[in-house]
């Protein structure tokens, strides 16, 4: 990287033009640093237990518990969270540099190609709109790594001389040269940041074609790179099969083919013209069976074609070459992200906005390649400065955005109406902010534009509970467990239910169902243990509250309600023992008190049970079953 820095020193006045970009960046991203966290930040950093265990960073890198397979991103996480913790800004500010870090890289590499307006390339992938998405949503980190390691191993690639006319002599051999191992050990770096850099390899046999005819010792050279992207693939491919997301989608080949193509040209159109930009754009329906479906990638693939002839034919035009570069990088970088392989994301839309973060530096290098034929006319520059303040203001108004998760979410349903996760998001906010109402209202929006989601029929439940309105409650606890039989909390929710309409057999029957589901779940286990000890099964009820409290420990109600089964099946001893762990948990537990100095009368130590009842008496001066117990042992003792 120093050397880096070191090349734009060397340029004409380079350090102002480097500075300039820095400062335009971090102005638009000022929003940034007052952001928190959102969405899924929680599943990849906040509560991530990989992240905050102190041997997470060896489980990161060998062993299968992440959700993907990318240990730089988690390692660099993993190494921040000890910086900065549950401080969002700390983790803003390296994402803003590392951004800022990519224009620069970006701007030498362009300039190392001779490719005309380098600078303003630079300056526009640093202001474009469509990357804040990788800059200021912190799960994303994984965009910039890879972006970071991908640049440096084109850099490296080019540094070697293998790209240059009069490479690939005659029987050097494959991974020769310092400046060939630091750009494979780059696109390593890259993979194992994020596994849609895999396209990379046909990129640098782009850069050789560029400049000379790619010959079968540049073939050689690049085979642990495709090496190395295949693996990376099937990594990628393993772990995403093998993660809880579960089926994300159904489609067909044909299906996804044209899905590719109308991906191409939305990405196309996001690039062009940045507006309406969305967190989560409205899911497609893609039916093949209609010949207008196949257009967009018809229009694609002949493209591409007349690109490819005019860029090779004995007349071609001075601008076909670079134009057909530029539209080949773009398409090569979006194949992994065009729905031929599904990621998680796609459950909601099929295209996003991070997923361009590759690709979009090849149609801004021809832009400004293209503005450079004409930047000595007055108004190419006038047209250049407004193109890029337009871009930044429409960056920083977009950055905004990204202040918290109901902000997000509230930008996204005014875009795009139906969008369910948004909606659910919001509504499990709410929720936590105790305004119960408005989070029904949106688990209902969420239940409207997706019915089978069995999660918001679960949290709509919840909500109604809270609103009392139990019987409408039931009947989406109901849903949500024949939505799906797979979510645990929702049979718990539903015994819970069952339990206030005095229905103890079907509701053990459901924390039975919870519990196969997941033995850990300590809430339905002691709610089970609750009803077996009403029904006199007291043994059974004892095994289950020990169970519970040993996935949950330090819960004080989880220790009075094993003592009261204890009491019940007059282990007096070890009782007494659960209601002191209680009172050092709960002090101020009137009840526990009363009932241990119960136990401790009958066992002849008045004296103890006598301040075991003041206790109670003191907490509770209105509960007459304490002060009579006070009383009548103070009688007894002649107080």
């Amino acid at each position: 990287m120093p050397d880096i820095f070191q090349r734009i020193r060397q340029e004409k006045n380079p350090l102002p033009a480097a500075l300039f970009l820095i400062a335009a960046t971090a102005l638009v991203y000022l929003s940034v640093f007052s952001a928190g966290f959102v969405w899924d930040d929680y599943t990849s950093l906040t509560g991530n237990p990989l992240i905050r265990a102190a041997d997470g960073l060896g489980r990161i890198w060998a062993t299968t518990q992440p959700t993907d397979y990318w240990p730089v991103t988690y390692s660099t996480l993993w190494a921040e969270w000890r910086l900065w913790g549950l401080h969002a800004a700390g983790y803003h500010a390296d994402g803003l540099i590392l951004h800022g870090i990519e224009a620069l890289l970006l701007w030498s590499i362009l300039r190392r190609l001779r490719v005309p307006g380098a600078y303003l390339a630079a300056l526009l992938f640093a202001l474009h709109p469509v990357n804040v998405e990788s800059v200021a949503w912190i799960a994303q980190r994984k965009n910039l790594l890879a972006m970071l390691f991908s640049l440096l191993t084109v850099e490296a690639f080019l540094r070697s001389g293998l790209a240059e006319p009069n490479a690939s002599p005659a029987g050097r051999a494959p991974g020769s040269g310092k400046w060939y191992s630091l750009s494979l050990a780059a696109f390593l770096l890259a993979l194992l940041s994020k596994g849609s850099v895999a396209m990379l390899p046909l990129v640098l046999v782009g850069l050789i074609a560029w400049r000379r005819t790619p010959t079968r010792a540049d073939l050689l050279r690049l085979v642990p790179f495709l090496a190395a992207s295949a693996l990376g693939v099937a990594i990628d491919i393993w772990f995403q099969r093998h993660s809880a997301a579960g089926v994300i989608r159904q489609a067909g080949g044909p299906e996804r083919l044209c899905g590719a193509g109308l991906a191409l040209w939305f990405y196309l159109g996001k690039a062009l013209l940045p507006l309406r930009l969305s967190f989560v754009y409205p899911q497609w329906t893609i039916d093949p069976a209609r010949a207008a479906t196949w257009l967009p990638l018809l229009a694609g693939a002949s493209l591409t074609l007349l690109l490819l002839w005019l860029a090779t034919g004995p007349n071609r035009p001075a601008w076909a070459r670079p134009v057909a570069a530029a539209w080949l990088y773009f398409g090569l970088m979006l194949v992994p992200v065009m729905g031929f392989a599904d990621v998680y994301f796609m459950k909601y839309s099929l295209v996003a906005d991070h997923y361009q973060h590759l690709a979009i530096i090849g149609l801004l290098a021809l832009g400004a390649a293209g503005w450079s034929h004409w930047r000595s006319d007055r108004a190419a520059v006038v047209a250049a400065g407004l193109a890029v303040a337009t871009l930044g203001a429409l960056t920083a108004r977009q950055a905004r955005l990204y202040h918290d998760s109901d902000r997000l979410f509230a930008a996204t349903i005014a875009l795009n109406p139906g969008c369910w996760m948004a909606h659910n998001n919001l509504g499990i906010d709410a929720y936590a902010a105790g305004d119960y109402a408005t989070a029904a209202a949106h688990f209902r929006a969420t239940l409207q534009y997706n019915p089978r989601y069995g999660e918001a029929a679960n949290n709509l439940g919840n909500a109604l509970t809270q609103l009392g309105r139990e019987a409408e409650a039931l009947a989406y606890f109901q849903e949500a467990v024949r939505l799906n039989p797979e979510l645990g909390k929702a049979h718990t929710n539903l015994g819970n239910a069952l339990i206030r309409r005095h229905q103890s057999v079907p509701a053990m029957a459901e924390y039975e169902a919870a519990l196969r589901l997941d033995p850990r779940d300590a809430e339905a286990r002691n709610n089970l243990a609750t009803e077996l000890l009403d029904a006199g099964r007291t043994d059974e009820a004892i095994r289950q509250f020990q169970t519970a409290l040993r996935f949950e420990p330090g819960k004080a109600f989880r220790h009075y309600n094993l003592a009261l089964a204890l009491a019940q099946a007059g282990r007096s001893a070890d009782a007494m023992a659960e209601y002191e762990a209680t009172l050092r948990l709960a002090p101020d537990l009137a009840q526990a008190h009363n009932n241990l100095g119960l136990l401790l009368e009958a066992a002849g130590r008045r004296r103890e049970a006598l301040a075991q009842f003041e206790a109670a008496v003191r907490l509770a001066p209105s509960d007459p079953q304490a002060r009579g117990n006070r009383g009548r042992l103070r009688a007894q003792i002649g107080l």
